[in-house]
């Protein structure tokens, strides 16, 4: 399979499935996911179902026809109206259809949105008011993260929560693909269930609903964007837990200040003795506007305060004696009285608010299954650091969660070692990469992907009593025996560490791993997040139809620049030198690439840009500084090893690689490595996994030889 994804947006038929129910069906491929290798695919029958490739064919069948609206049939002028009548030239067939035709480009132009700016009048126009919500979704209420899949129905969800509610809105914008949003997942879930009925928590995967990432003007992830009454209060960009935190609290403490309503309303009584204490004129229209603010509670408090300092009553929400008898009609039907005494109108509305709840509950049904388990994945194999503490000493504790880790899990677990494996759950590098993973010995098909090879590791290790915690490593003292590893722990509500964990061990193995190198020139760390990336399948597809550059010459820059080709105008690739250092299959494709432009021997000056990058200058050797117009730059020039708080443990080099006695032993006896942190020259998946199974295979001797 290219790059490109041919069947996007076309008719297909289905071929040569297990299921001899969808053979033959045809539909629409809506969109293709290339981590999973298929292609998410609308039948005519309404079903969706995800499909690889070689399941589907094109097809010249029209689809089925569409309902055609009635033909409208002009009255005939009554023979007595006068031809030079001016009111026989416009007809009120005519006056219909103008109405109606100017009601549809108004709404039009408010439904726009328009823009990608950051702030939130990319969403409404004014402040919401117009916007509606139908979806009572209320798993706010028990701590539940919600996924919004279209622009609508985020500015619904904001909407609603300004105006009845109250809650701030907390979203945050993520893609599957996405290494640090996986690791800030767990947290994310966390928060909404410890600030549950206080705050409502969304979620935006950037590359299914593209739209609501760009009127957010999103360009970075993960982005987290806190709502407080339709106004972006505050936004930043990355898997920081404490600024999660704190943004989080800050904003539910400003809610409650400025007053919250779930489940509250005012009743007719309650504003007509409001009115008659404090506006004697309104007090008449009381029941008006008792039905007029009765699902926005919280903007009714806001109108009453700022105009007389005061609030009305408020009482659960329920059937008030002053509703009108319509009202109190529906309310009835609601509940499952006869329908016998609505209006046509009442009952064609009930049915419509009937089928956006069905659609509502029967989405998170019509994924494919493996999509619907993909949220969890990241929680189910951990426990908490404390519950790994409580075991007492344990056998091996392995520091990393990627290849290395992951495979000297699986030796070390099949040896009946029971390692726990300390990392945070995005799981290394590898699970950044969105594209094919080609070299990796058998892996093919839809786990091709370094996401695909970490779960199916993942899954494999756990399955023989491996045990994970989602924590980071603060310190260790491998001067002492056992050993003592210091874990982050339990974290308060304001995001400071309530408690530290410390974790003990006979015998530890290193596989850190390699974290991103920066070029640490003017306005890069500015940019981060706003422009500056150094993750192309994390945040190239928000950079979609536009200018982009990629800076470096090895494989990961290499991959970078294929990724963004797929998606993005044009790819400029800026190397230092006159040749390439990837691998010779990478180069050959990136030197052929119509859409990947290369200047040689030039190096990054510097980044520019407002709100966002928007060019960057760099010099060619010989030449003067040029500039260069691009809307992000992705850094791809290399990996530290991850070890700054070994300094002092063990022997490391100049580069600050561990330095590795025999095999994988240190020179801290019962302490090994394995991975890129002891790796200068391959620095490769499956080198990787290969010291990982040597370093658990030493680990078990010096335990058989310690015990």
């Amino acid at each position: 399979m290219s790059g490109a994804a041919p069947y996007v947006g076309k008719r297909v038929a289905v071929c040569g499935t297990s299921r001899d129910d969808l053979n033959g069906s045809k539909g629409v491929a809506t969109d293709y996911d290339r981590d999973k290798g298929r292609y998410n695919v609308s039948l005519d029958n309404g079903q969706v179902v995800a499909l690889k490739p070689a399941n589907l064919e094109p097809t010249q069948d029209p689809g089925p026809a569409k309902p055609t609206a009635p033909k409208f049939s002009w009255p005939k002028s009554e023979p007595s109206t006068p031809k030079s009548d001016p009111a026989a030239a416009t007809s009120w067939p005519m006056m219909v259809m103008m109405g109606l035709f100017a009601i549809y480009v108004c709404s039009q132009f408010a439904g726009s949105g328009g823009g990608s700016g950051s702030s939130s009048s990319s969403l409404f126009s004014g402040d919401g008011d117009d916007a509606e919500y139908h979806d009572r979704d209320e798993g706010f209420l028990s701590g539940k993260v919600r996924e919004v899949t279209t622009l609508d129905e985020l500015r619904g969800a904001l909407a609603h929560h300004s105006h009845n509610t109250g809650l701030p809105v907390v979203v945050d914008f993520y893609s599957h693909s996405c290494g640090p949003c996986r690791m800030i997942a767990p947290l994310y879930k966390r928060l909404a269930s410890e600030f549950k009925g206080r705050a409502v928590f969304l979620k935006v995967d950037v590359n299914r609903n593209y739209e609501a990432s760009s009127a957010c003007g999103v360009r970075g992830m993960p982005t987290f964007q806190f709502f407080q009454n339709t106004k972006k209060v505050y936004q930043f960009s990355g898997a920081d837990d404490r600024s999660l935190r704190h943004y989080t609290s800050d904003v539910v403490d400003k809610a409650e200040e400025a007053g919250t309503y779930v489940g509250q309303e005012v009743t007719g009584a309650a504003l007509r003795k409001f009115y008659d204490e404090n506006d004697a004129k309104k007090a008449e229209e009381s029941p008006k506007l008792a039905e007029k603010y009765a699902q926005k509670t919280a903007q009714l408090m806001r109108v009453c305060k700022a105009k007389y300092s005061k609030i009305p009553e408020v009482s659960p929400r329920g059937v008030d004696s002053n509703t009108s008898s319509t009202d109190r009609r529906q309310v009835s039907a609601r509940k499952g009285t006869v329908f016998s005494e609505l209006t046509l109108e009442e009952l064609n509305a009930e049915s419509q608010q009937l089928q956006a709840e069905f659609q509502r509950r029967g989405a998170e049904y019509r994924k494919p299954a493996e999509q619907r388990e993909e949220d969890d994945d990241a929680e189910s194999f951990f426990m908490p650091a404390a519950n790994a503490t409580a075991e007492g000493v344990h056998k091996v504790v392995i520091i990393g969660g990627g290849p290395a880790g992951l495979s000297a899990a699986v030796y070390a677990a099949r040896a009946g070692l029971k390692p726990l494996v300390l990392a945070p759950s995005f799981g290394g590098q590898l699970l950044g990469k969105g594209v094919d993973v080609e070299n990796y010995p058998g892996v093919v098909g839809e786990h091709a992907t370094g996401r695909g090879i970490v779960e199916l590791m993942r899954q494999q290790a756990a399955s023989f009593e491996a045990r994970f915690v989602d924590a980071a490593v603060l310190g260790i003292n491998l001067k002492e025996r056992p050993f003592r590893i210091h874990v982050n722990g339990t974290t308060d509500i304001n995001g400071t560490n309530a408690a530290t964990e410390e974790i003990l061990a006979h015998a530890v193995i290193l596989a850190c791993g390699a974290e991103s190198r920066w070029l640490n020139v003017s306005g890069e760390h500015e940019f981060r997040g706003r422009g500056v990336s150094a993750c192309a399948t994390c945040d190239g597809f928000l950079f979609r139809d536009k200018e982009v550059a990629v800076v470096g010459g090895g494989d990961t820059a290499m991959e970078d620049a294929l990724h963004l080709a797929r998606t993005s105008a044009r790819v400029t690739l800026i190397h230092r030198r006159d040749r390439l250092r990837a691998s010779k299959v990478l180069a050959d494709r990136v030197l052929a690439h119509k859409s990947i432009h290369i200047n040689w021997n030039a190096t990054v000056e510097s980044f520019h840009g407002g709100d966002d990058l928007s060019h960057i200058m760099f010099r060619s050797e010989g030449s003067k500084s040029q500039r260069l117009k691009t809307s992000a730059v992705f850094v791809a020039i290399g990996h530290d090893p991850q070890t700054p708080f070994l300094q002092g443990q063990v022997e490391l080099d100049a580069a600050g690689y561990v330095v590795l006695q025999r095999g994988t032993s240190t020179s801290v006896p019962g302490v090994f490595a394995a991975g890129d942190i002891a790796d200068h020259t391959y620095r490769q998946a499956v080198t990787a996994s290969g010291t990982g199974a040597m370093a658990a295979l030493d680990a078990e001797r010096y335990l058989n030889q310690l015990m």
